[in-house]
């Protein structure tokens, strides 16, 4: 079987795209690069590469840039997966909405500290998504009064979610007029596990430029600054705090903890455990 890629557009932009993928492909898939939402409806628990996440039936990736989920999805090698996307663009969602504000959206009091989240699809959105793909079988019934409804009803689902959770503050992010300094991004996002592709987008930055403002900033590069804060800050935790060295890793923003206590030495010339057991000694 082919790979198979059905779309639906409202205002001749890209709405809900479903993408049917049997076969490994040789290229990344061309989401546009504003922000998406995904149902994963068929999946093997692969590792969505550069994102962190898995291919997992029955979850959903909220993501401030599409072409972060098509670089993923595109990573991979086996198995198939399904996945119906829906695509938010900005003046769409403006239009959608009469240029209003949506019911139940609350302005960001902080940066976002994540531009991309995964979870478990409420009953209630796995309910929508199934809905969605049976639009697909009735295309030609689909009109712009009807697609409207449908993207007004899952960014209300989103904006009821729990308003702590990730998906909610990215939800209520596409409606923001509030402009966040570049610190306050990255002092936000100092121990998420970023690249800095991601983090200079979150500050509306090309690469080349992020890393110009950045050391005109902190008179360092990107790279040092913020490891040199995740390890002041796992050295702080391992003295004060009873979590375990895994736990701590992972606040700290590090993806693993061989590679926490990797850098820890090589920062300290002291292994993380041996750095806590000497404290206790004392």
């Amino acid at each position: 079987m082919a790979n198979e890629i059905n779309q639906i557009a409202l205002f001749e932009k890209p709405l809900f795209t479903w993408y049917k993928l049997p076969l490994a492909i040789d290229r990344e898939l061309d989401l546009p690069a504003e922000s998406c939402f995904a149902y994963i409806l068929e999946g093997d628990n692969q590792d969505l590469t550069d994102s962190g996440f898995l291919a997992k039936k029955g979850t959903v990736i909220l993501s401030l840039c599409g072409k972060t989920v098509g670089n993923s999805l595109s990573k991979i090698e086996t198995a198939f997966i399904s996945t119906i996307i829906v695509h938010f663009d900005r003046e769409v969602l403006k239009k959608v909405f009469n240029y209003e504000k949506p019911k139940f959206w609350k302005e960001l009091k902080h940066p976002l500290k994540k531009d991309i989240a995964q979870q478990d699809a409420s009953a209630l959105v796995s309910a929508y998504f199934l809905n969605v793909a049976d639009l697909f079988n009735h295309k030609n019934a689909l009109n712009e009064d009807i697609l409207s409804v449908k993207l007004k009803e899952i960014v209300l689902l989103l904006l009821q979610t729990q308003e702590s959770s990730n998906l909610n503050a990215i939800a209520r992010s596409l409606f923001s007029d509030r402009i966040f300094s570049f610190q306050e991004v990255i002092e936000a996002n100092l121990y998420e596990p970023l690249n800095l592709n991601r983090l200079a987008a979150m500050t509306n930055n090309s690469l080349a430029s992020f890393k110009r403002n950045f050391r005109k900033i902190y008179n360092n590069s990107p790279a040092n600054y913020i490891k040199e804060k995740k390890l002041e800050r796992g050295k702080k935790l391992l003295i004060h705090s009873q979590k375990s060295i895994s736990e701590i890793c992972y606040e700290c923003g590090y993806a693993d903890p061989s590679s926490f206590a990797r850098s820890f030495k090589n920062r300290f010339g002291i292994s993380p455990l041996d750095f806590r057991l000497s404290q206790n000694e004392h």
